[in-house]
């Protein structure tokens, strides 16, 4: 018998259970419905395979039969040790697949298990946990409310389980529920009812997240995706964001969208001051932040959604003859937008390193030739925010520079880049970790030398064994 008598998902967790009844409190706090306190559960994945008709006897009639291999992940108390485990059981079974639908409560339950991976690192969470948990973590309480929504809950969360487990029958399902949300979304995006609900926005979120980490056989192909949700949030407008569930998922977004603004050439609107100033009043929903963390962190993604238009500038102009009048013209608009945003962060970058804590430097536990001291940070999210300061410097250093504008400017571009090479042992950490550090390692290997890139490289290769966008080829040069 196990040990722990606690409901199921906190032994899964391995997290102290105050078996209250009908349902724990650590549960409730998770914003997670408890699944009791029976000893185990499974979640059946099966791909709804056309089954094949057998001919039996003379005389009888044919029967559908099911005759194929359904993995099955069953994660229960080991009754040997105290901790659980999660394991694959490939069985055969005779009965017709059963579709997973949304009152199956060993989605639920498995879903607990999906978030908990995803929220959870080898380092101290801190506040990276409530960023990121206050979104996935509403994942089990907002499924089977929409169909879209369902399909693409499975189709990452059997993405998931089946690469950790290297299960292909699982993988090929999330394949299968992937193409189902794809058929529901289409539909609800043509109800008025529910094109601009929180269900569509967030399965919007969920197939984009797929596409990063599903899709090798076309890594960029996350960009469409951007590109639609974009326009979804564009088109909910700033009012519509006005509960956890939405400004936790555009908070997670936005980074997708600013990115896609960037290497599209579109201008990004959320460099519109509503957007700004809507993001800055969500502060009550973060409780737990300290004093001044959230706005600091408004302050710096309201600058870096003008990115985009620097770095179209530093495209536009680096090829251009500088003695023409009209080039001399947009020349001086341009200098002037980045000298100004410049002074911007050097001012926020005051705030933000009295607030959070600047990172240390430490011996790399890997013993790596290139950076053998690398960054370590007092959480994950801080990590994150100072990757992102480090990459929007290096572009305003690449822009100086480009325009022709005096200064050390090629020797903070290398300093910049190599404060994020430091930084990928400690944040690239956890399932999220190169998806995380994706945004800094693209702008690094731009301005990389031949050692530096090729360190990098190897770094993406790693990456994108479970993160697909990291392919290598995706992070070809291109100033």
């Amino acid at each position: 018998m196990p040990r722990s008598t606690g409901c199921r998902l906190c032994v899964t967790r391995r997290v102290k259970c105050d078996e209250r009844t009908p349902g724990c409190a650590r549960c409730e706090t998770y914003g997670q419905p408890c699944p009791g306190y029976g000893e185990k559960f499974k979640f059946v994945t099966s791909k709804p395979y056309r089954t094949r008709r057998v001919q039996t006897k003379a005389g009888d009639k044919s029967t559908r039969t099911s005759s194929f291999t359904s993995p099955r992940l069953s994660t229960s108390p080991n009754t040997s040790e105290s901790s659980s485990e999660t394991h694959l059981e490939v069985q055969r079974t005779v009965s017709i697949p059963k579709p997973l639908t949304s009152g199956d409560l060993n989605v639920i339950q498995s879903l607990g298990v999906f978030v908990s991976d995803f929220t959870t690192s080898s380092n101290t969470p801190g506040n990276s946990n409530i960023a990121l948990s206050s979104w996935f973590g509403f994942l089990p309480s907002i499924y089977g409310q929409n169909r879209a929504l369902d399909a693409a809950i499975k189709s990452l969360a059997a993405h998931h389980f089946g690469q950790n487990l290297q299960n292909q029958q699982m993988m090929l399902y999330s394949r299968s529920a992937y193409g189902e949300a794809l058929h529901s979304l289409r539909k609800a995006l043509t109800s008025p009812s529910e094109y601009l609900s929180s269900n569509v926005f967030c399965a919007v979120v969920l197939l984009c997240m797929y596409e990063l980490f599903a899709n090798a056989d076309d890594p960029a192909s996350w960009m469409a995706h951007a590109r639609g949700l974009g326009q979804l949030v564009k088109a909910r407008g700033p009012e519509r964001y006005r509960n956890e569930l939405d400004i936790s998922l555009l908070k997670s977004a936005r980074g997708l969208i600013v990115m896609h603004s960037m290497f599209s050439g579109e201008d990004c609107f959320l460099a519109n001051e509503e957007w700004h100033e809507m993001m800055r009043h969500q502060e009550q929903l973060l409780t737990n932040w300290p004093p001044g963390y959230h706005d600091c962190i408004e302050q710096f993604f309201a600058y870096f959604t003008h990115s985009p238009k620097i770095v179209h500038n530093l495209f536009d102009l680096k090829d251009r003859d500088f003695s023409e009048p009209e080039t001399l013209q947009r020349l001086s608009e341009a200098l002037n937008q980045v000298l100004d945003m410049q002074t911007n962060m050097a001012t926020w970058y005051e705030n933000w390193s009295q607030i959070a804590s600047p990172p240390v430097e430490k011996p790399s536990a890997t013993g790596d030739p290139l950076f053998p001291m690398i960054l370590v940070y007092a959480d994950l999210l801080d990590a994150s925010i100072y990757c992102g300061y480090y990459a929007y410097m290096i572009i305003i250093h690449e822009a100086l520079k480009t325009f022709g504008y005096p200064g050390p400017q090629e020797a903070m571009v290398i300093f910049f880049r190599d404060q994020i090479c430091k930084s990928i042992e400690y944040t690239s950490t956890g399932i999220l970790g190169p998806y995380r550090m994706g945004f800094a390692v693209r702008v690094a290997i731009e301005t990389a030398d031949p050692v530096t890139r090729a360190w990098l490289v190897s770094h993406l290769q790693e990456f994108s064994k479970t993160y697909a966008a990291a392919k290598p080829e995706n992070y070809t040069p291109v100033i």
